[in-house]
């Protein structure tokens, strides 16, 4: 039987709502139009100054505030492909957008964004007339396929499709007690997270200045969080994400990396980032003296934007919060409604202590 579950409430807005809007929003990357939209219609009532860059960047002045200049970040992107080829069959060929995993691929069902959606799944050469040799090897994401039940390319293109065409994963989210399961938790966790952050302190004598802003094209190289920088001129900034948690069978505790119900990441380090030790020191002081629950994050491998971020002009004091999820890069992504809530405690006390963070550096 399901539980009922009380979720947190910020300024009337509940965060599972906020979560589950965009979460199930389409958004492959250079292509969050979907996700920016409905982020506009969060935030634009509070805001007193919002723009997009050629990008796609998606930026709001939330008041005006006093002292130092906090900028929020979380990029709205998710995971995807792109039709590079559609043959005589009618089958899509595709590429990833972003890191997938073709073996958790094959037999997904998809939606192929042509003049409108269409439904398909991913295929691969059926085991039955493999050879022994092929058997044991793991398929490249170029062997796999889209079937959209077209019997020849003009079908297929009669139905909008063509060479460049978007390939998503269908909106799923399920809730089960406080677990969710979703597609594309990474990265509308941190931009829930920021619009939750956001509207709780609008109203807020106490805050800095504070910027929202939205991120185009992440999950390619940080591409939009290369630009952001020059239009902010922040003092710190505040990168919201969702992370690993590997805390799953066959996994050694020292290798979880984080594990779902902990509380909220604060990133030590990264491949794209070695967090300033003071500003970790300050993070864990800020949670432990607020009773927010926490873990500390050292990743060797992936990165967020705060990659690109802490290296623009003098360099730019970076903090990154995440919130642990299982699975990521794959259809069916899960979190915990109570690490995203320790996530918007802890960067609504982060924006409110700005100014200890530049003493702590």
């Amino acid at each position: 039987m399901r539980r009922h579950v009380t979720y947190v409430v910020v300024e009337g807005q509940e965060l599972l709502g906020t979560l589950k809007a965009l979460a199930s929003a389409y958004g492959p990357p250079a292509w969050e139009k979907d996700v920016a939209s409905r982020i506009e219609e969060a935030l634009a009532p509070i805001s007193s100054e919002r723009w997009r860059d050629n990008l796609g960047n998606l930026f709001f002045r939330i008041g005006r505030g006093r002292g130092p200049r906090v900028m929020l970040v979380a990029h709205m992107d998710e995971v995807a492909m792109i039709v590079r080829h559609v043959d005589e069959s009618g089958f899509l060929h595709i590429a990833p957008l972003g890191g997938l995993d073709p073996r958790v691929l094959i037999g997904q069902r998809v939606v192929v964004h042509g003049s409108s959606p269409v439904d398909g799944c991913i295929g691969v050469k059926p085991p039955h007339v493999m050879t022994p040799e092929e058997m044991k090897t793991v398929p490249n994401v170029k062997d796999l396929y889209v079937d959209v039940g077209a019997s020849s390319r003009a079908e297929a293109e009669a139905m909008g499709i063509r060479v460049g065409s978007y390939v998503t994963f269908p909106p799923n989210f399920h809730l089960s007690g406080n677990r969710v399961i979703s597609k594309a938790l990474d990265d509308r966790a941190g931009c829930a997270a920021e619009v939750a952050i956001a509207r709780e302190l609008a109203s807020s004598s106490e805050r800095p200045e504070l910027y929202a802003v939205f991120t185009v094209q992440e999950e390619l190289g940080l591409r939009g969080a290369s630009v952001v920088v020059e239009q902010v001129d922040p003092d710190l900034a505040v990168v919201l994400e969702c992370t690993v948690a590997a805390d799953v069978p066959g996994v050694p505790p020292q290798d979880h990396v984080t594990r779902l119900g902990a509380g909220a990441a604060i990133r030590a380090m990264d491949s794209t980032m070695l967090t300033n030790p003071g500003l970790v020191r300050w993070l864990i002081g800020l949670a432990e003296s607020r009773g927010i629950p926490y873990q500390v994050q050292v990743m060797t491998g992936g990165g967020t934007d705060a990659g690109r971020i802490h290296l623009q002009r003098r360099g730019i004091p970076t903090v990154v919060l995440a919130t642990p999820c299982r699975y990521l890069h794959s259809p069916n992504l899960m979190l915990d409604l109570r690490d995203l809530e320790a996530v918007v405690r802890l960067g609504i006390a982060v924006v409110l202590d700005a100014e200890g963070a530049l003493r702590a550096l």
